[in-house]
C-alpha cells in the first residue's frame, strides 16, 4: 500500500509513535467529514470551523496509510469499511456545497465522477495493476484541496459580510464545484488511459 506520509519523516514517526489504530483514524476523519455540512448550516463565520475539520480529515486520511501498511493484522472489518467512509466524507463535503448553492446537478455529475474513478482504480488493483505509476488530478488530496478553498472563500465571504454576500458565495461555490467536477473527469480520462494502457495486450 503506497503512503503518503513517509514512515521516516516527522510527521510519519509522530503518527507512528501514537497508539492510534487503522480503525480510529477512519472513524475519526468520518465524524469531522460529517460535521461540515452542520457548520455550513450554521452559517457565517461558523463557516471557517470547515478548514480544521478538512484539515483533520486529510491528516486522518494520510494516517490510515502509514499505518495501515505498518500494520500486521489490519481487520477486515477495517477494509471492508474504510471505502465506504471515504465515499461518505465526500458526500458530506458535496452536501455542503449543495447548502451554499451549488447547482444539484453539478453535485450530482461530482460525485458520480469520484465514484466512476474510486471504482475503476479498485478494478484495476483487483486485475493485478497494485501501483499505476501516477498522480492523476482524481486523487483524494486533490478533492481535499479544492474543497478546503472553497469553503475557506465562503467563510471569508461570510466573516466580511457585506450586501453582495449571497452573490460573492455563490460565485466561489460555483467555481469550486466546477473545478472539482473539471478536475474529477480529467483524473478518471488520465486513469482510463493508464489502465488502457498497462492491460492493451490482453
Amino acid at each position: 500500500m503506497r503512503t503518503r506520509v513517509p514512515a521516516d519523516s516527522l510527521v510519519g514517526r509522530v503518527i507512528l509513535s501514537t497508539r492510534f489504530q487503522p480503525g480510529g483514524v477512519v472513524a475519526l476523519g468520518l465524524v469531522a467529514s460529517l460535521l461540515i455540512p452542520l457548520c455550513v448550516l450554521i452559517g457565517g463565520p461558523v463557516i471557517l470551523v470547515t478548514l480544521p475539520l478538512i484539515a483533520i480529515t486529510a491528516l486522518a486520511d494520510a494516517s490510515y496509510a502509514l499505518l495501515a501498511a505498518r500494520s500486521t493484522s489490519l481487520s477486515r472489518r477495517v477494509l471492508v469499511f474504510e471505502p465506504l467512509a471515504a465515499r461518505i466524507s465526500e458526500a458530506s463535503w458535496l452536501l455542503a456545497l449543495w447548502f451554499l448553492g451549488a447547482h444539484g446537478w453539478e453535485v450530482a455529475v461530482t460525485g458520480a465522477l469520484c465514484w466512476m474513478y474510486v471504482l475503476t482504480r479498485t478494478r484495476a488493483r483487483q486485475v493485478g495493476l497494485r501501483d499505476l505509476g501516477m498522480t492523476t488530478l482524481g486523487e483524494r488530496s486533490v478533492r481535499e484541496i479544492v474543497v478546503a478553498l472553497g469553503l475557506g472563500a465562503a467563510g471569508v465571504i461570510a466573516v466580511a459580510g457585506g450586501g453582495q454576500y449571497e452573490q460573492w458565495t455563490g460565485g466561489a461555490i460555483t467555481i469550486t464545484v466546477t473545478a472539482w467536477m473539471l478536475l474529477a473527469a480529467l483524473g478518471l480520462l488520465q486513469l482510463v488511459i493508464v489502465v488502457s494502457t498497462a492491460l492493451r495486450n490482453d
